[in-house]
């Protein structure tokens, strides 16, 4: 099938009590009925605002303002009871200090920026967009894809997949693919020929050989059943 300090008044200073609590009620203890699971945060010097939800069992899930993708980031502890977030190429994405404090990267960089709590946030919602029909989504892909290839990039899916996972998986190729460099698919070794999405029965993976990026998905794993789109340009450019 072919087809991105100062003194303050008492009345800000319990408002800045009440933000760091809830920072640090929400960043380190487990999910419970009287604190909210998802908390906003603004950090660096242009405010980026992003989100941090906790309401899933085994990932945190981060979204920053303006961008469509969710990362589904893995929790480790270091040395000194500071909590790391990763992305699914083991890349540091938040940093939360034992005393609360939240250093967020990404966007902002191997520096990254202290983010401060907003206040509650509502969870990020799984995903569940759909194209009504898996050829429609395969369809509106090709179009993400034109702009990497003189010639038509082929996509297709096998294994049953829903749509809106197939949609989520392209969508997230599509940006790892926009963030390489500017003109690396003009190598004939580099060039994309099919872009395969199929069924993966253990975790999400994406592999790049002779023309044809290969991307698994795990259904009802949500955004962790997709790899991000750091994945994906890891692995077109990782034998750069």
């Amino acid at each position: 099938m072919t087809l991105s300090l100062a003194l303050a008044s008492p009345a800000c200073a319990q408002s800045a009590k009440r933000g760091q609590e809830l920072t640090f009620n929400d960043m380190f203890e487990s999910p419970n009925a009287a604190a909210p699971q998802a908390v906003a945060f603004a950090a660096g010097p242009n405010n980026l605002r992003f989100v941090l939800d906790r309401s899933q069992p085994r990932v945190v899930l981060l979204q920053f303002d303006g961008d469509p993708e969710v990362w589904a980031l893995t929790s480790s502890w270091g040395p000194r009871g500071d909590e790391f977030l990763r992305n699914d190429i083991g890349e540091v994405i938040v940093r939360i200090t034992t005393l609360g404090g939240v250093t967020v990267y990404g966007p902002l960089g191997t520096n990254g920026g202290l983010a401060a709590s907003q206040g509650k946030a509502k969870s990020l919602p799984a995903p569940s967009r759909s194209e009504g029909t898996l050829q429609a989504t395969l369809q509106k892909a090709l179009r993400w894809f034109d702009r990497f290839s003189s010639r038509s990039i082929r996509v297709e899916a096998s294994g049953g997949l829903p749509p809106a996972l197939v949609h989520e998986a392209l969508e997230r190729a599509a940006q790892g693919m926009s963030r390489a460099p500017r003109g690396y698919f003009g190598r004939p070794e580099r060039k994309v020929k099919l872009i395969r999405v199929q069924r993966s029965f253990d975790q999400p993976s994406v592999r790049w050989q002779s023309g044809v990026l290969t991307i698994g998905v795990v259904p009802g794993a949500g955004y962790a059943g997709r790899p991000s789109s750091a994945a994906v340009l890891l692995a077109l450019t990782r034998s750069r």
